[in-house]
């Protein structure tokens, strides 16, 4: 009897030493914050939940051009606005929702070849490059203090994106998204901790557009997200 009483109590103590052990895990996730790597080992030990996102907008079928619109000249240098189309097609093509977009180096050919290109809407721009879609994105906000190591506040990026169709014959057939006159505002935010982490000026303009274009990517897919 005297046996079966220390298994119960040897049970019990395991019992109980688990659920402090899932309590800590937890604790750790809140207070270290659930990034991507976070999440997946939470899924693996069982401890999070997922939750399905759906998309804003499901882009139509067709080749991209991505049109980082600056005349404000927000961002300088200019690195994170060619960045912020580079990481746009990259994550497009990634995401399974193109397998076109037109580069930089092709829409500075355009440019160069084109006496009136300043002069032209986005639309007709997107025709140029023979594109289907034009993701047109409006910068609206750029804070990033170019002196890394003295960076003490969040990097910001935000843009107003409007999808247009390149193809359309009459311009209220143009705009396809959002349906309002006001784009559809997108924003990402760096860390501070994470931008004085890196090396260069460019480098931290490559970290800050990536997450942009993350964000702007995610709109046009179902997603995932663990919590």
């Amino acid at each position: 009897m005297t046996t079966s009483v220390r298994w119960i109590d040897r049970e019990k103590a395991r019992g109980s030493s688990f659920r402090l052990t899932a309590t800590g895990l937890w604790l750790c996730a809140a207070l270290c914050g659930c990034g991507p790597k976070t999440g997946a080992w939470l899924m693996t030990m069982g401890l999070a939940n997922k939750e399905k996102i759906p998309a804003e907008y499901r882009l139509p079928a067709g080749g991209v051009l991505v049109l980082v619109d600056d005349d404000e000249e927000r961002v300088e240098p200019p690195d994170a606005r060619l960045l912020l189309v580079d990481e746009t097609a990259r994550q497009l093509r990634a995401a399974g929702l193109t397998d076109r977009v037109t580069t930089n180096e092709e829409l500075a050919a355009i440019r160069q070849s084109e006496p009136r290109f300043d002069e032209r809407g986005a639309q007709q721009i997107g025709q140029l490059a023979k594109a289907d879609i034009v993701l047109w994105l409006k910068v609206v906000r750029f804070v990033l203090n170019p002196d890394l190591e003295m960076v003490l506040e969040p990097a910001r990026f935000a843009v107003e994106l409007r999808v247009l169709d390149a193809r359309a014959e009459t311009r209220d057939k143009v705009r396809l998204w959002p349906e309002t006159r006001e784009g559809r505002t997108v924003e990402a935010t760096v860390p501070a901790q994470e931008i004085r982490a890196c090396k260069t000026l460019k480098e931290a303009h490559q970290k800050v557009a990536a997450a942009l274009a993350a964000e702007i990517v995610n709109l046009f897919h179902d997603r995932e997200v663990v919590y």
